[in-house]
């Protein structure tokens, strides 16, 4: 695979309630209102319990975004 990646979502245990639900982009913590994207799946677990989940980004790219990653 050629060109630049996506940043990784933050685990789970750093968002707070409203990211977790998908209310607030999981980059800056905004309110998503009307325009939104998927930045992916956070990953974690508790235990044997898999809590990960799809989270969302302010749409065009939110600014807080970490920048593109280079595939290895």
């Amino acid at each position: 695979m050629t060109g630049i990646g996506r940043p990784k979502p933050p685990p789970v245990k750093e968002l707070n309630g409203w990211q977790y639900l998908g209310w607030h982009c999981c980059w800056c913590d905004k309110a998503l209102r009307m325009r939104a994207r998927s930045a992916g799946r956070a990953e974690g677990h508790s235990g044997a319990h898999d809590l990960s989940i799809e989270v969302y980004e302010c749409a065009p790219p939110c600014p807080e975004r970490p920048a593109e990653i280079e595939p290895k």
